[in-house]
């Protein structure tokens, strides 16, 4: 076998991952379990008071609170469902189209479910 070498080279930025180099090399990364419940929490905290800053702005406010009481009452259930909270965020990002700032905290909520 011939001398071989290899090299990572980063640049910029922060990394923030597995690497793995040389040959047969192998990179794995096992995301299980649910988000953590701190942030989430306080994502959802936030998105509530959204809600109430912003309800001129929703065309359905009612109906936007009802869908963070829905992700929250699925996430007490023994074992949530995903589907059924990403289908409420979904409606959510649809109700609030028109504020930005409750778009991107719905879109960091979906994140921790990614």
């Amino acid at each position: 076998m011939g001398t071989e070498e290899y090299g990572v080279h980063i640049s910029g930025g922060n990394v923030s991952g597995p690497i793995a180099m040389g040959a047969h090399a192998r990179a794995t990364v096992n995301n299980v379990g649910a988000p953590a419940a701190g942030e989430l929490g306080a994502l959802l905290d936030r998105l509530e008071r959204l809600l109430g800053e912003h309800e001129t702005a929703l065309t359905e406010p009612a109906q936007a609170r009802r869908d963070v009481v829905d992700v929250r009452r699925e996430l007490e259930e023994a074992e949530p469902d995903r589907s059924r909270i990403l289908d409420a965020l979904k409606r959510l990002s649809v109700r609030a189209a028109e504020v930005s700032v409750i778009v991107e905290v719905v879109s960091q909520i979906r994140a921790l479910f990614s």
